[in-house]
């Protein structure tokens, strides 16, 4: 039974392709829409340049069971994890292809789970001692063209790129492995440094090297925005 579109007013979305077509690289595209149409038709939200798709191939629904991938030329030649489907409900990770172009299907914009990247950071701290007079803390407020996604509580040193090895995991093909690092380096106070990324690192409209970081910074890394928060209890 096919599956009814819902109202992306009501519920945001960061859910997007990354498209790979042989020799032409990779390129990302935002799923914002309710149904998103794919095909070799440039009337298609997403136009694929490949003479082997068909010009209306397939579309990707935004429904209360989540994505789903939905054949609409029912020729048996939409694939997914190479397996033809014809109505498959998406996971993160899911590789689509139609004709000779992969597409690899996100469900998520930005990061790994607070938890995760939280006791990651708490690892680093054991066997430390900790001040119990303490009062200030800091966090990243973690936004993208969608808006708000999470916040993240700061640690004393937490990298920050598109490797899941990084404390602060951000699936963006603009950032790069490891980015950069945030550490704090006296009473409360932070840094940022980058490292040497390709696409760099900014501050407050400003690209950076390394820069003490003032309550209400914004960090753009990607298409991503950081912002700095500091308080006391």
């Amino acid at each position: 039974m096919a599956q009814e579109p819902q109202d992306f007013s009501e519920q945001p979305t960061s859910a997007y392709l990354v498209i790979s077509q042989g020799s032409q690289g990779s390129r990302r595209m935002e799923i914002w829409k309710d149904c998103t149409t794919i095909g070799r038709s440039r009337d298609c939200d997403i136009f694929l340049e490949d003479i082997a798709v068909h010009r209306k191939q397939a579309c990707i629904l935004f429904t209360a069971s989540g994505y789903v991938l939905r054949d609409d030329h029912d020729n048996g030649d939409c694939f997914v994890n190479e397996q033809p489907v014809r109505e498959r409900l998406l996971t993160d990770g899911d590789v689509m292809r139609f004709g000779n172009t992969q597409l690899t299907f996100y469900g998520h914009e930005g990061t790994r789970p607070f938890q995760l990247a939280t006791s990651r950071g708490r690892e680093s701290l054991l066997g430390k001692k900790t001040d119990p007079n303490a009062s200030v803390t800091a966090k990243l407020d973690l936004s993208n063209v969608r808006g708000m996604i999470r916040s993240f509580e700061l640690l004393n040193v937490m990298t920050v790129g598109r490797s899941r090895d990084c404390d602060i995991f951000l699936e963006d093909l603009a950032v790069s492995r490891l980015h950069a690092t945030i550490r704090e380096v006296d009473n409360g106070s932070y840094e940022i440094e980058d490292h040497r990324s390709a696409a760099g690192t900014f501050v407050n409209g400003m690209r950076i090297t390394r820069y003490r970081l003032l309550d209400g910074d914004v960090v753009q890394i990607g298409l991503n925005k950081l912002i700095f928060r500091r308080s006391r209890g």
